[in-house]
């Protein structure tokens, strides 16, 4: 349905946008399971770098207001 699965969109996948995001994950938070927990590592940043936040996004929260049959209006 929605492509995933055609040739030009995995090329792309493994292409451009897996590499890319390879690329990022130096600069992003991890965690390493310690005892029966997860332990949260910072990354090590150079002074001009920034962390990476990832922000995933599905259909279930863009969707998320579609067929509402009320609405909210500011008082006049």
């Amino acid at each position: 349905m929605d492509g995933h699965k055609r040739e030009d969109v995995k090329k792309y996948q493994d292409e451009v946008f897996l590499p890319k995001m390879k690329s990022f994950e130096r600069r992003m938070v991890h965690w390493e399971p310690k005892d029966t927990e997860l332990e949260r590592v910072e990354p090590k940043l150079k002074p001009d770098e920034k962390q990476v936040i990832v922000v995933f996004q599905d259909e279930s929260s863009f969707h998320a207001n579609e067929y509402k049959q009320n609405i909210w209006c500011a008082p006049e």
